[in-house]
């Protein structure tokens, strides 16, 4: 498989300088780490944070991250979108027979999240032991389908913004902002927030579907919900349609795109 081909010379280019290669590493791990340490603050000086338990929470927070490492790692270049249409390298791109949006995700990959994934097995593992639930195949399989859920959504995101980027490139900007947003609100459960922001992390910007709806889905918490409970169960597969739709408008920009040298 290409892309595993290209994670294999990514690492093995990198372990040319180990230093660096083990610093990136810890990079990863450090950041992560103060995700873990901002929840923990928050799960410890709130108890029962809107009625979930710690482990609710932490759980919440697991798959989020769990989503946002796997697509960080590998889709990392929908966020450079915008260097590479100045660069000129989206016209290179056209020129090859291997699509577009392929080339973008084989662009880079981002080593440190190898350090991110380590904090997540972590994170997981404490989590299923905090959370008072039965772990039957299906609701492991549940459980595997969020995280698979929570990294297409993201990506669906950026994808969505990385092909405004192809002929605006200021959307970095935004991009980043939306990312920003997933890390400060996506760990939580979002019903403790007003009512205004429920409907915009739903409805606009649906960090709901990411970890909080599945992980009440998990727990048997769907009553106090904004959305009916199939909806909420259906999450990773509303995920997977989003993911779908982005791929589509990403089509459409680039039919649109304009070479930088005109």
């Amino acid at each position: 498989m290409l892309t595993l081909r290209f994670i294999k010379l990514s690492i093995k280019a990198a372990l040319e300088y180990r230093t660096d290669f083990i610093f990136m590493i810890a990079v990863g791990i450090i950041w992560q780490v103060t995700v873990v340490a901002f929840a923990t603050v928050v799960i410890t000086r709130f108890p029962g944070l809107g009625g979930w338990s710690a482990g609710d929470v932490l759980l919440v927070a697991s798959v989020r991250l769990a989503g946002h490492t796997f697509a960080s790692g590998f889709f990392i270049g929908l966020r450079q979108v915008s260097e590479l249409t100045a660069d000129g390298k989206i016209d290179a791109f056209l020129l090859r027979p291997l699509p577009v949006y392929r080339q973008v995700m084989l662009n880079y990959f981002h080593m440190p999240e190898f350090g991110g994934l380590a904090v997540v097995a972590v994170m997981f593992a404490a989590a299923v032991r905090m959370v008072d639930i039965d772990w039957t195949p299906w609701r492991i399989g549940y459980l595997v389908a969020s995280v698979v859920g929570a990294t297409l959504l993201e990506v669906a995101l950026q994808t969505v913004l990385g092909a405004f980027a192809l002929r605006r490139p200021t959307v970095k900007l935004w991009q980043e902002w939306t990312e920003e947003l997933m890390a400060a609100f996506g760990n939580y459960p979002l019903h403790i927030l007003p009512n205004l922001a429920w409907a915009v992390f739903v409805f606009v910007l649906p960090i709901a579907f990411c970890a909080y709806f599945p992980v009440a889905v998990l727990t048997g918490q769907t009553s106090s919900l904004p959305v009916p409970a199939g909806v909420a169960v259906a999450s990773p597969l509303i995920s997977a349609t989003l993911f779908l739709a982005a791929l589509g408008w990403w089509r459409i920009e680039l039919r649109r795109y304009e070479s930088v040298g005109g």
